[in-house]
């Protein structure tokens, strides 16, 4: 073998090396970062009801029409929460989120008997625009721990706001 093609191997055989370690690096990485937010144990196997998602009237403060998953921009709409279908022990919170992650409507934290004046939660329009933006939002019931921090989802709903 002339020393050429050795030195090949060689280079090879540490690139294959440094890609092997920044692969296990990122995999340690989503592990700890999976047992962070779904830690092992804290499970409860709670479920909540979420009634539906209805077009909310900002002025009244209230639903309007049917259960729905699909919205035009111009309408602002809510989720209606019952409360009494989670125990009233845990700390839970209600959030909408838009296709970016960023937070647009939230109740609590709380114990399920201090949000039952909270049952509607609507999705709030960003403060420079007249319309919520396009895109799937994502309606969340969580459990939280003594940090704030969600623990458990209990309850999902999906609504596509259309263009």
């Amino acid at each position: 073998m002339s020393t050429s093609s050795y030195d090949q191997l060689h280079t090879l055989y540490r690139m294959l090396l440094v890609f092997a370690t920044a692969g296990a690096v990122i995999l340690s990485i989503g592990l700890v970062q999976f047992v962070y937010f779904e830690r092992p144990g804290e499970e409860t196997g709670v479920k909540a009801h979420i009634v539906g998602v209805f077009q909310f009237d900002p002025v009244t403060m209230k639903t309007i029409g049917p259960d729905r998953s699909e919205f035009p921009r111009t309408d602002v709409f809510a989720a209606i929460v019952d409360w009494s279908s989670v125990p009233s022990q845990l700390v839970v919170g209600a959030r909408w989120y838009d296709t970016f992650g960023s937070l647009r409507g939230e109740v609590g934290p709380g114990h399920p008997g201090d949000l039952t004046a909270y049952s509607v939660v609507p999705v709030k329009v960003p403060p420079d625009l007249h319309f919520v933006l396009p895109g799937r939002y994502t309606f969340v019931v969580e459990r939280l721990d003594e940090d704030g921090v969600p623990v458990e989802v209990l309850a999902r709903r999906f609504v596509l706001v259309d263009r």
